[in-house]
């Protein structure tokens, strides 16, 4: 089995969902590009591993995105899944931040949802005061949603993992069967999500009831940075604004924070950019 994937699975004779997320290679990915502090990074892989649990259940083509900001000396965290599965992040410090202050002070976590073709834009708001990621999106859930969820995150150093229960929208529920089947997942290691295998991981929680595991589903490391995005960033910028840099430094050279990747824009790709918008630049790019 690949060691990044995301698996759903179903209640047969209960009205509960599930979904299982583990990623190793692509947090490495993140975590080399991100390079957060080590206080930051356990919430980074959460955020990950949540936004793919999330964009599991999207029907639409686009991305999912977890964004946490706060006071504190973590001023911008950003975990996102894209609906093919690629996921990315961000972990930013506070400059301003002096040695002692709380890593997170009055956070706000935003759930975004950004359709890839247009669209309407949706955005949620959740408290997340007792600075419990899981416990924060459970709320989200139930509030929003109106679906009782429970959900289990894991992170160090090879691995991060989730792990969600939740209650299939427009189905009776016996609220018995979603307190035992959540006593039963609560008894789960970080052990164990980490590195059972899905049906014996499920089996040794679930003995007693029938459940259906869904085809895994490839999970990696991907960057929605690209040159005409780059280019619609410019534009916006203004004219006058890239002149400048351009007098100051010779070119405009933009760096994706997620990917590592330079896009690199001389004058002529910049007069082109303003004289006629509709075109795509094509300014040379580098890897780092």
């Amino acid at each position: 089995m690949n060691n990044d994937f995301l698996q759903k699975f179903i209640f047969e004779h209960i009205p509960v969902r599930g979904c299982l997320v583990r990623l190793a290679q692509s947090w490495l990915e993140v975590r080399l590009r991100a390079r957060p502090d080590a206080d930051a990074t356990e919430l980074l892989g959460q955020a990950i591993c949540a936004s793919a649990v999330l964009g599991s259940s999207i029907k639409f083509e686009g991305t999912v995105s977890l964004q946490l900001q706060t006071s504190g000396s973590l001023r911008f965290l950003l975990g996102q899944c894209s609906h093919e599965h690629k996921v990315r992040g961000i972990a930013r410090k506070n400059s301003a931040a002096k040695g002692g202050l709380d890593l997170m002070i009055d956070p706000v976590l935003s759930i975004n949802l950004e359709p890839e073709s247009g669209g309407a834009s949706y955005q949620g708001i959740v408290s997340m005061n007792d600075g419990s990621l899981a416990r924060a999106l459970e709320l989200y859930f139930e509030q929003s949603e109106q679906l009782e969820t429970r959900l289990w995150l894991a992170v160090n150093d090879q691995s991060c993992a989730a792990f969600m229960l939740q209650r299939m929208p427009g189905e009776h529920l016996d609220q018995d069967d979603f307190v035992r089947l959540s006593h039963l997942a609560a008894t789960m290691t970080d052990q164990e999500l980490h590195h059972t295998v899905p049906e014996q991981l499920l089996h040794l929680l679930f003995n007693e009831d029938t459940v259906r595991l869904f085809d895994a589903q490839e999970v990696q490391f991907g960057c929605k940075c690209s040159q005409q995005r780059v280019a619609g960033v410019l534009q916006s910028l203004g004219k006058s604004e890239m002149e400048s840099l351009l007098q100051e430094q010779g070119r405009v050279e933009v760096n994706c924070e997620y990917c590592g990747k330079d896009y690199l824009f001389d004058h002529v790709d910049i007069a082109s950019l303003f004289s006629d918008p509709a075109v795509t630049i094509k300014g040379s790019a580098e890897l780092h």
